[in-house]
């Protein structure tokens, strides 16, 4: 069986006009933390949006080459259900952004639409493990009914992941998932994630080198959209081929 979960073949992407992505060429590999890193605005997020077609909310958005998830020939295709592909691919966002709902219905959220669960009794269930698996359930367990907009930055950002996972996706696209938190927090987030790729594979966009260099398998150096280098944290961090890549982690 193939270790590469996606694949990436001459995949250009245009906002109107302006062209934002040139000819990406990537393999994403199973269970492992792949890391986009880069400048600001060089088209990091929005390759990231890719997996899981959340640029098709921005107008005038257009895609064009190949992008495989196994089990998901050619997400792009017309035949695709976008519902589902975003149910395999699941997204944690910068800023922590719970449902104004209670934690219980925020993780039950995704497993109600999906049709996960056949009755409360297994809804429960899911609810629990999803709290269990980001470190939450003991926290809250006698809090589901409080409001997810009463909990810390931290807690609402481990609660974003309960309610990605809870859907059982096989990817999860992290954009910058600690970069609102304070240090403490991020610290738990990070753990997390270390934790999370024994099960899933996970996709990151990072400014952070530190936590680049902490938490990726692969890291990813992109450049003015288009993909400058590749290979394991330890190849980028300690042997960059290219000079920008070089500069750049200097720089930060």
């Amino acid at each position: 069986m193939s270790n590469i979960h996606a694949s990436v073949k001459n995949l250009n992407l245009w906002y109107g006009s302006k062209q934002v992505l040139f000819d990406i060429n990537l393999n994403i590999f199973k269970k492992k933390v792949t890391t986009f890193i880069g400048p600001s605005g060089c088209g990091k997020s929005t390759f990231l949006r890719c997996f899981n077609r959340m640029n098709d909310y921005v107008p005038g958005c257009k895609v064009v080459g190949k992008l495989d998830i196994d089990g998901l020939d050619d997400i792009y295709s017309r035949d695709i259900d976008v519902v589902l592909l975003r149910a395999k691919v699941g997204m944690v966002f910068q800023k922590p952004n719970p449902f104004p709902k209670s934690i219980y219905d925020n993780v039950a959220y995704g497993p109600k639409l999906h049709s996960l669960a056949k009755n409360k009794q297994k809804l429960d269930e899911i609810v629990e493990n999803s709290l269990t698996k980001v470190s939450l359930w003991e926290e809250l367990k006698d809090r589901l009914q409080d409001s997810a907009l009463d909990l810390s930055g931290g807690q609402q950002q481990r609660l974003c992941i309960a309610r990605a996972i809870a859907v059982k996706p096989t990817i999860l696209l992290m954009d910058e998932p600690c970069s609102a938190l304070d240090p403490m927090a991020t610290n738990a987030i990070e753990n997390l994630i270390q934790e999370l790729k024994l099960k899933f594979t996970i996709i990151m966009v990072t400014h952070s080198m530190k936590q680049a260099k902490k938490l990726s398998d692969s890291v990813i150096f992109f450049h003015n959209g288009k993909i400058v280098e590749s290979g394991s944290a330890q190849e980028i961090f300690e042997n960059a081929r290219s000079p920008l890549t070089k500069e750049y982690i200097l720089d930060h």
